[in-house]
């Protein structure tokens, strides 16, 4: 089944590791999936290819320049909206609590990884991102509604049409 169409088209991952063979893997195992898939060798260049269409990061922890974690840092303060996940073959047992921790990952994944958990991580991802779009797009309408109510607006009308067309028949009825 394919992701649902956001604003800018199909979800976008951007997945980041140093080794060519495993960014081509993942753009192809993804891009079957539907998804748009983007790739950068490292953190540096991860950077510059962030912004509003990417929807889901996925980096590897050892990579030249920058590390995984310090980069889910980065896009964490940067571009919170984003939905990061670590990859990586690295054996500390300590790196998952720091990733999640510090980069705030939603998933950690280890090297080796099945085609088919990945598939599952990556759909349970971004069900948690269309939630989170459902909670701002919810928060916002209560937000709306109060200021109309707090407007003397009825909610119901939080427009305030019904309280324009009661003003333009009393201006009406003044005119006659």
């Amino acid at each position: 089944m394919l992701p649902p169409m956001g604003e800018s088209g199909r979800r976008t991952i951007l997945v980041v590791d140093d080794e060519q063979a495993v960014r081509e893997a993942l753009k192809s195992i993804l891009g079957r999936e539907g998804y748009s898939v983007i790739t950068a060798e490292d953190g540096a260049r991860a950077l510059q290819l962030l912004g509003e269409d990417v929807d889901l990061i996925i980096s590897d922890q050892n990579m030249p320049g920058m590390s995984g974690i310090d980069l889910l840092k980065l896009v964490r303060v940067r571009h919170p909206r984003v939905m990061r996940v670590m990859l990586t073959a690295e054996p500390d047992p300590q790196l998952p609590v720091r990733s999640i921790n510090e980069g705030e990952v939603y998933r950690f994944i280890r090297k080796p990884w099945s085609n088919s958990d990945l598939r599952t991580i990556i759909e349970l991802a971004f069900q948690v991102l269309r939630l989170e779009e459902e909670k701002r797009r919810l928060i916002s309408l209560v937000r709306k509604q109060r200021t109309a109510w707090e407007q003397g607006k009825s909610p119901a009308d939080p427009v305030g049409l019904e309280a324009e067309l009661l003003a333009l028949a009393e201006d009406e009825i003044g005119d006659t």
